[in-house]
C-alpha cells in the first residue's frame, strides 16, 4: 500500500521513475524522511556525499548546430572550392555566388525585406547601429547582462552605452529604459538572452513613441520568436551571430536583416569599402570596414538555415520537459519567459533563494554529471557582466558618466543557476537530468 508521504510525492511531481517503480520511489522517500545526513541506499543520494551521479550517458556539448555538421556541409564546402570562387563579389568565371543566396534565404525565412551577411556577429551589430543612425555623441540603452560584444559595438561607432537593467526575464527591462532615457539617447537595444525573447511590445513603443531607432541583438537566439513572429523583425535591425556555440553556426560570422531600405545601403558601405560601387552604385561617403563574409561561409550558413527550425523544434521539447520538472521542486524558480512558445529553449535557467544555495546547487549539479554553473560570481571573470566590461567603464568615466549601477542584474543573475539544453539530449539524457535536479533541490535547497 502507498503511503500518504508517497501519494502526496507522486501527485507534487518529486518522483517520476515508471520504469524502476514503487521501489525506487520508496527509497527516495526514506530518504527525505529521515533525513539528508543519514547514510542510506538510496538514489536521492547526492553524489558528492557518495551517492551515485544521475548521469550515466555522454556528454552532450553546447554547440547546436556545431554537433549536426556533416556531410551536406561538406558538399556545399566542395561546390565552392571546385568552382574557385572564394570571394562573393569576383572570381574565375561564374561563381556559385552562396553569400548572396544566403541572403536571400535568410531574409525570406525571418520575414525581413533585406539581409546582409558579415564576418561576425559583433559586425552584424555594428552595421546595424550605424545604419540606424547612431554615430559620435550618442548614447545607446543596453542591458547590463549580455556578452560584452553587444556594448562593445555601440563603442564602436563613436557612441556610449547606457546600461539599463534586465528583468527577471534575464532581458532588458523596459521599466528601467524609460528611467534611462536622456536628449542623448539615439537607440534602444535589445538582447534576446540565451533564447528567450525580450518583451518587445512595450520597447516597440517606447522607441516610436521617442523617436528612437530599436536594434534587437539576436546572437543567442536566432529563430525564435515573440507573439508568434521571428526576433529581429521589431526594430529597424535585427543582428545575428554564426559563432560555433551559437544555434546555427558557420565557425564564425554573423548576419543583419531589416526592413529599411536606407539601413540596408549605409550597412553595405560599413562592411565593405567598396561596398556601394560593387552594386553598381557610386563611390561610398563611409569609410568601411571590411566585414565581408566569404563563399565558404555562405555556402555553410545555406546548410546550416535549413537545420535551425528542427534544432529548435528539439531544444524545446526538452526545455519543456526540464522546465515542468523544476516547476514542481522546491527552492527552485525558472526564469520568466516572455513567450514561452517562442523561446529557443536552449538553457533552463532558475533562481534559488541566495547566490550562496546557487553556488552549491551548480556544484552538486556538476556532481550528478550536469553541465551546471551559477551565472555570476564577483570572483570567476565572464564577460556577460558588465562589472567586467573594462573597455566601456573606462569610456564612461572618459564622458564624465557615473558608473553604472544595475543592482537587480547582478542579484538576479547571482541566484540564477544555469543548464545548457543542447538538441542532442535523448530521452535517458533528459531523465537523467530530471532526476539530478531532483537529487540538488532535495538534498541541497530545501
Amino acid at each position: 500500500m502507498w503511503s500518504n508521504f508517497e501519494r502526496s510525492m507522486v501527485r507534487r511531481g518529486f518522483y517520476h521513475c515508471p520504469i524502476q517503480g514503487r521501489n525506487r520511489l520508496r527509497q527516495s522517500v526514506a530518504l527525505v524522511q529521515n533525513g539528508h545526513g543519514m547514510a542510506i541506499d538510496s538514489e536521492l543520494r547526492l553524489a558528492r556525499e557518495g551517492g551515485t551521479p544521475a548521469r550515466t550517458g555522454p556528454e552532450r556539448p553546447m554547440f547546436p548546430g556545431g554537433m549536426e555538421v556533416g556531410d551536406e556541409e561538406l558538399a556545399a564546402l566542395e561546390r565552392v572550392i571546385r568552382s574557385r570562387n572564394l570571394f562573393r563579389y569576383y572570381g574565375v568565371g561564374d561563381g556559385p555566388q552562396e553569400v548572396s543566396a544566403f541572403e536571400e534565404e535568410l531574409a525570406a525565412f525571418m520575414g525581413s525585406a533585406h539581409a546582409l551577411c558579415v564576418n561576425a556577429g559583433s559586425s552584424a551589430l555594428i552595421c546595424g547601429l550605424i545604419g540606424a543612425g547612431v554615430g559620435r555623441g550618442d548614447e545607446v540603452i543596453v542591458p547590463a547582462y549580455t556578452w560584452n560584444a553587444t556594448a562593445n559595438a555601440v563603442l564602436a561607432t563613436g557612441a556610449l552605452p547606457v546600461l539599463a537593467d534586465v528583468d527577471d526575464s534575464l532581458t532588458i527591462d523596459p521599466e528601467d529604459v524609460e528611467r534611462k532615457l536622456t536628449p542623448r539617447t539615439r537607440a534602444l537595444l535589445s538582447v534576446h538572452m540565451r533564447g528567450n525573447a525580450a518583451n518587445m511590445r512595450p520597447l516597440v513603443d517606447l522607441a516610436s513613441e521617442r523617436g528612437l531607432a530599436l536594434v534587437e541583438d539576436v546572437c543567442q537566439a536566432a529563430g525564435a520568436s515573440f507573439e508568434g513572429r521571428r526576433l529581429g523583425t521589431f526594430g529597424d535591425v535585427g543582428a545575428f551571430s554564426l559563432q560555433f556555440n551559437k544555434i546555427i553556426t558557420t565557425g564564425e560570422g554573423g548576419a543583419m536583416i531589416t526592413d529599411r531600405r536606407d539601413v540596408y545601403e549605409t550597412a553595405i558601405e560599413v562592411h565593405d569599402c567598396a561596398g556601394p560601387v560593387r552594386f553598381g552604385g557610386q563611390p561610398p561617403s563611409f569609410p568601411g570596414w571590411n566585414f565581408r563574409a566569404s563563399e565558404l561561409t555562405g555556402a555553410v550558413a545555406r546548410v546550416q538555415l535549413t537545420r535551425l527550425d528542427g534544432l529548435l523544434e528539439r531544444m524545446r521539447a526538452n526545455h519543456a520537459r526540464l522546465a515542468a520538472a523544476v516547476e514542481q521542486l522546491p527552492g527552485l524558480t525558472l526564469r520568466r519567459s516572455n513567450d514561452v512558445a517562442g523561446d529557443a529553449g536552449v538553457a533552463l535557467i532558475a533562481y534559488a533563494e541566495t547566490a550562496a544555495l546557487a553556488a552549491d546547487a551548480a556544484d552538486a549539479l556538476r556532481a550528478e554529471g550536469v553541465p551546471a554553473v551559477q551565472m555570476y560570481s564577483p570572483d570567476v571573470v565572464d564577460m556577460h557582466f558588465y562589472p567586467f566590461w573594462r573597455p566601456v567603464l573606462d569610456a564612461l568615466t572618459a564622458a564624465g558618466m557615473p558608473a553604472p549601477e544595475c543592482p537587480r542584474t547582478l542579484d538576479l543573475v547571482g541566484r540564477a543557476v544555469h543548464v545548457d539544453v543542447p538538441p542532442q539530449l535523448d530521452e535517458r539524457d533528459v531523465e537523467e537530468y530530471e532526476l539530478a535536479l531532483r537529487k540538488v533541490a532535495l538534498g541541497v535547497l530545501v
